[in-house]
């Protein structure tokens, strides 16, 4: 394993990452806050965790390591894995340093930012700075499209080695690519990512009536289906149908394959062709109408007409795995409640910014479970698992069940830790579904904030997050003794 090029590597993501810093350095400048009144309070908030960033990275890169050659299949592993880590780390930096957060919730924090999870241990939204809040947002913008897809897109040296990070990252169990060079496609998807966040902006401050701020926030957490909100109360706390109706459709979007965006302005019709599409939006629809209906009876909204507000909200929000919210969901009848919990499980569609299992998964595997039942009746039959028209291959179906088993494995691993911590099964089983879903809220005091999980509790989620966002089998390679053999 070449060593040089993995430090080299990081030590450019690392970099990079402390540019960036810039923008939340520029809008606390912008907004003169409170605690940056003095000089050195915005020495220590931004520019120190900017200057520490910025030169660990060069020290990777230049000292520990040179990033030439070629990427390998190891190091890809390796590079995306350590790289995620390395970035929630430094991306911390700003918690401690301005005293928002102590280091395992600014950990925490940071892992749910980049991850694009949503939660949070932060109670008292009034005492946070600006450029604080826009950094929460920002680190899932980031991490939506992918932290490494970010870098593989803007340097030029990643080249053609960029073509393993990118299928370690990229999520969805079927790799795509809008064109053969694994760079034009990052950048395409990048382009296409950046216009639907400023289309957001816009809708957001125009027709939203929002501020600017809060329009970027919003913006930056909406597309990665992120979910932070500068508001304690999320997107409730508005009060604003305009706002939570564009919210919706970003989410939605959100949830879709971006090579499907990239299609609407070729190939319009393939959207409507393709059967993961399809399914993702059939998932919605049947979960908001029941939900909406189980509101309406049990009289938790006024209307059908509202409770289709709330229902179709909330679901859009759990199936994309972004975590706004408006209205207190925890209240819900259970029957609402442990659709929004299924609803975790399944996610957006593959090579979408949504988490968890993904949509193409549970439709090619429901499609298995039918040609099993089908075998038994025809036993000298000879049937394909398709999706659509496409016939899915022996290897990715093998890859497909076993990382259903693996996700499923792991959730009940870290759902016994969590109820060893103190936790009711409901509240320890959501809190892991969601963190590895990378959705965000939970149920029960989940619901709201993080605050009271055990350290050792937050580090169990955090890891979840990791592992979730990377699907699985990135991080847990790593963790195998054949890996570091072979």
């Amino acid at each position: 394993m070449d060593t040089k090029i993995i430090f080299g590597s990081i030590g450019s993501i690392i970099k990079y990452l402390g540019l960036l810093m810039i923008l939340p350095l520029g809008v606390a400048v912008w907004y003169g806050e409170k605690n940056l009144s003095l000089f050195y309070s915005l020495i220590l908030t931004w520019i120190l965790p900017l200057s520490i960033t910025i030169t660990t990275g060069m020290i990777f890169e230049r000292k520990l390591g040179v990033r030439k050659g070629e990427i390998k299949r190891r190091e890809g592993f390796v590079i995306v894995a350590l790289g995620w880590l390395f970035v929630t780390i430094f991306g911390a930096l700003p918690y401690i340093c301005s005293f928002t957060l102590g280091p395992v919730d600014a950990f925490f924090e940071s892992m749910a930012g980049f991850t694009t999870t949503g939660s949070t241990v932060i109670t008292n939204f009034a005492e946070v700075d600006r450029s604080i809040m826009l950094w929460r947002s920002f680190t899932q913008w980031i991490g939506g499209m992918g932290v490494i897809l970010l870098f593989i897109a803007i340097l030029p040296t990643f080249g053609i080695a960029g073509s393993q990070l990118f299928d370690r990252e990229f999520p969805g169990p079927i790799s795509e690519r809008i064109r053969p060079r694994v760079q034009v496609t990052a950048r395409m998807l990048w382009s296409i990512y950046f216009i639907l966040t400023d289309l957001e902006i816009l809708a957001l401050f125009f027709i939203g009536k929002m501020s600017l701020f809060d329009s970027l926030c919003h913006a930056f957490s909406t597309m990665p289906t992120g979910g932070f909100s500068p508001h304690p109360e999320s997107i409730g706390g508005y009060l604003n149908p305009k706002v939570e109706l564009i919210i919706m459709v970003f989410m939605f979007l959100g949830g879709m394959n971006f090579i499907l965006h990239y299609s609407l302005l070729r190939k319009p019709r393939r959207i409507l062709a393709d059967k993961e599409f399809q399914v993702y939006c059939i998932f919605l629809f049947s979960a908001t109408f029941i939900i909406a209906v189980d509101l309406y009876i049990h009289h938790f909204a006024n209307s059908i007409l509202e409770a289709f507000r709330y229902g179709g909200f909330q679901c859009i929000s759990f199936m994309t795995t972004t975590g706004f919210t408006t209205t207190n969901y925890d209240a819900w009848s259970p029957l609402s409640k442990i659709i929004l919990l299924c609803l975790m499980f399944v996610g957006g569609c593959g090579g979408s910014t949504g988490g968890a299992i993904k949509v193409i998964r549970v439709h090619v595997l429901l499609n298995y479970i039918g040609l099993r039942i089908r075998k038994i009746l025809y036993p000298h039959a000879i049937f394909v698992v398709k999706s659509g028209k496409k016939p899915i291959s022996d290897d990715i179906l093998q890859g497909i069940i076993a990382f259903i088993f693996l996700y499923n494995m792991v959730f009940v691993v870290c759902s016994i830790a969590m109820t060893a911590l103190g936790f009711d099964i409901l509240t320890a089983t959501s809190a892991v579904a969601t963190t590895l879903g990378n959705v965000g809220p939970g149920f029960g005091p989940l619901s709201v904030n993080y605050a009271s999980v055990h350290i050792i509790g937050k580090l169990i989620l955090a890891f979840c997050m990791w592992i979730g966002r990377l699907e699985l089998f990135t991080v847990l390679v790593l963790l195998t003794p054949t890996f570091w053999k072979g």
